[in-house]
């Protein structure tokens, strides 16, 4: 397997792959991390990172580090103390794949002529036939991952 560098063009939580031939976007092992530390919290509501971990077969180290990043995104809360632990500020009802790709910063984007700034060398995105059909793909595409609530992934 060989994975692309990003280069800038990417977002950390999608990567191009090609593998025996075949090329596809690969959803990072750190989006996968996040989707799993999530279900745990929906689906047993408050939780320490250790049983997190253990749920969901995680290392604990990878399950702080998701924990602070959700928490810094502003989608989990977290209380210290004897009955402390880890819980959803955002319901799951209300958040979509597309919501955690836009939380962490991060486009689930086909090609860098889809980023708002990007100014190709060779034509403007009104003459390139490739960028306007790229264009109407990646719409899309995010229409597709803001469709599904996470609940129902989870459920």
């Amino acid at each position: 397997m060989r994975i692309f560098p990003a280069g800038g063009s990417y977002s950390g939580a999608v990567r191009p792959v090609s593998e025996c031939g075949v090329s596809y976007l690969l959803i990072t092992r750190e989006m996968d991390y996040t989707l799993r530390v999530l279900r745990a919290l929906y689906r047993e509501g408050q939780l320490s990172a250790a049983s997190v971990a253990r749920l969901e077969h995680m290392p604990k180290a990878i399950t702080l580090k998701v924990l602070n990043q959700l928490h810094t995104m502003g989608i989990v809360e977290s209380r210290r103390g004897v009955c402390g632990g880890y819980f959803l500020r955002r319901p799951c009802e209300e958040l979509t794949l597309y919501d955690l790709f836009r939380a962490s910063g991060d486009e689930p984007l086909l090609n860098r002529c889809q980023q708002r700034e990007y100014q190709c060398e060779n034509l403007s995105r009104e003459e390139c036939a490739v960028c306007r059909e790229l264009d109407r793909v990646q719409e899309i595409l995010n229409a597709e991952l803001r469709r599904t609530p996470l609940s129902e992934l989870f459920a």
